[in-house]
């Protein structure tokens, strides 16, 4: 059922043999060594830098075996445990990968050992999903190396998962340098740690060059299937770092937008503290000076309303929660003397803010002349004793257009709103271009909680969004494409001159001996023998036959003929009589 595993290098080979020796003691050893840091609580070992993603236990467990499968192929020993192995890293890797996919625990993350570093790991104890599809790979590869398949295929199928294994670990490896996490991790998934990286990139090569000396045309300088390799390596590359870009630069986006609703956050929540700690310091006077008149207190109110030009009005509402002052009165004489309990909303926030002596913000209200907006409530209480709440009214549209002018978060879709209905927006008529760029957050104010999404506008996503990632996808491919064409044909170039090089020579060669007798040959007038450059007489067909390529037949010339039949007493043929008198033949000498 199993071919012998090729292990026979050329005689020039031995620096492949020595590499691929090395490569699989690289990756044994960084599998260990993750092991004995796992049980021994090393961390330096497992991620070697605080902050990476660690080495799996599942995954040093692979890289292990990996190792001892490419000294079994060097080896040439054992082609049923290269088989074995093979299979045992491809089951390993697909198991994984099938449990990102289905979204499904088959119980094999931790089956051997319980992780507890879980620094960029989304499922404890699972290795990456870009570890598990190298890894899948590899297992294929070597499975391949060590089935009965004609030579030919089995180093095309390993020649070219190597290179694809290749390519997405020095894409990961390239990842890590230049700071991008798309190379190296799929979405919000577990992370490829750095040095597995390493490790899968030495493996992903020196399944490689065991391909590659597998190829069966001797004297051939590269495999014939080495095109096919080479423009899977190019294109993987290149879709690896296509998705890598573009992770980068959505994050850019999402950060941007993240810092426009920090910036939104801080002048609503700086603006509303503002307007709070007015309130409180006229409330803190009425304590000190006891209750005022309403003709001072009504010129206290328009100074603050004039101060404060979102503030549609000021109100006094009495212990019993009813409005008895208002200013500006004109336009809210409706208002006077109104039971604020009959309103659900504003009766929570006046109870509360009486329970517990601070001020409080309502929800989103309907107010009464119009629009939605809300109200600050603070309590006056003195001695224990409830003296009312003075509450301040605001337009929720009008008042955070005097907040957000459009300098900040500029380009930036703003939408506003609490529990159940939205009362601002800015520039969100046009829904969001991705879901994934729309930033969440909570602006928590005292005693209400507002719900504020902000996403890019058109314009700010079409500046931000560059084509880079597409160009560099497309470029791979056609540079993949063109690579394996160049390839394609110089292959096939060197192939035609070395068989018109072979067919030059053999030509040579017919000519040299061509040229032999060309030159003046020493013959024997009598018996005809020649001499050749030894000195010694050959018959003329005996020396014609060994310098050209011609075969020599005997017969009789009629003249000869006509003699040997006179000589014997034999009665000369019709034949050979018609044949001498004709006379088409040179005469002898006899």
């Amino acid at each position: 059922m199993h071919a012998p595993v090729p292990h026979h290098f050329p005689a020039n080979s031995a620096g492949a043999r020595y590499f691929i020796i090395f490569a699989g003691s690289i990756c044994a050893a960084l599998g260990l060594l993750a092991l004995f840091g796992w049980h021994m609580h090393l961390p330096v070992l497992i991620q070697m830098l605080p902050g990476l993603a660690p080495m799996q236990y599942n995954t040093a467990l692979c890289l292990i075996v990996a190792g001892s499968a490419l000294a079994t192929l060097v080896w040439g020993r054992a082609p049923l445990a290269v088989t074995i192995m093979g299979a045992a890293i491809a089951a390993a890797g697909a198991l994984t990968l099938s449990e990102y996919l289905f979204q499904i625990d088959l119980g094999i993350d931790q089956c051997l050992f319980h992780s507890y570093i879980t620094t960029e790991t989304s499922n404890r104890g699972r290795m990456s999903p870009v570890s598990s599809f190298c890894l899948a790979l590899a297992g294929v590869a070597l499975l391949s190396l060590g089935l009965r398949l004609a030579p030919r295929w089995r180093a095309l199928t390993a020649g070219s998962l190597a290179s694809v294994i290749a390519s997405i670990s020095a894409i990961a490896l390239l990842g890590y340098a230049l700071g991008l996490p798309g190379a190296y991790g799929w979405g919000q998934l577990t992370r490829m740690a750095a040095h597995t990286a390493s490790g899968i990139c030495l493996l992903g090569a020196a399944l490689f060059i065991i391909a590659w000396h597998m190829e069966p045309n001797p004297g051939e300088s590269t495999p014939r299937w080495l095109p096919l390799p080479l423009g899977l390596c190019v294109f993987t590359g290149s879709l690896v770092l296509y998705f890598a870009l573009a992770k980068k630069q959505d994050q850019e986006i999402v950060q941007t937008v993240t810092a426009g609703a920090e910036s939104v956050k801080s002048q609503i929540a700086t603006r509303m503290e503002a307007r709070m700690r007015g309130l409180v310091r006229m409330a803190r006077r009425w304590k000190l000076s006891g209750d005022p008149a309403q003709a001072a207190w009504e010129a206290d109110a328009a100074d603050y309303v004039h101060d404060i030009p979102d503030a549609q009005a000021l109100e006094w509402i009495d212990a019993t929660h009813h409005l008895r002052w208002i200013v500006p009165l004109a336009g809210n004489e409706t208002k006077l003397n109104l039971d604020l309990l009959r309103e659900e909303r504003r009766k929570a926030a006046t109870e509360q803010a009486e329970r517990e002596d601070q001020p409080v913000i309502t929800d989103v209200v309907t107010l009464f002349r119009g629009g939605l907006g809300f109200v600050i409530y603070v309590p006056i209480i003195v001695d224990g004793h409830s003296h009312g709440f003075l509450a301040a009214t605001f337009n929720a549209q009008l008042c955070l257009d005097r907040y957000l002018p459009s300098s900040v978060a500029a380009g930036e879709a703003i939408r506003i709103s609490d529990s159940s209905r939205t009362f601002f927006e800015r520039d969100a008529a046009v829904p969001p271009v991705r879901a994934d760029w729309v930033i969440r957050e909570k602006i928590e104010l005292h005693g209400a909680t507002w719900n504020l999404r902000m996403w890019p506008t058109p314009a700010l996503a079409s500046r931000l969004d560059s084509r880079l990632p597409e160009i560099v996808l497309c470029a791979g491919a056609l540079g993949s494409l063109l690579l394996s064409a160049v390839c394609f044909y110089a292959q096939r170039s060197s192939r035609t001159a070395a068989e018109t090089a072979r067919a030059n020579a053999a030509l040579q060669t017919a000519l040299d001996q061509v040229k032999t007798l060309e030159g003046l040959l020493p013959i024997c007038c009598c018996c005809k023998r020649v001499r050749d450059d030894t000195g010694y007489w050959n018959q003329i067909d005996t020396y014609l036959g060994r310098h050209t390529r011609a075969s020599l037949s005997h017969g009789y010339c009629p003249e000869c003929a006509l003699k040997t039949c006179k000589e014997f007493g034999i009665a000369v043929p019709a034949a050979v009589q018609a044949q001498f008198d004709e006379g088409n033949f040179e005469k002898g000498q006899g």
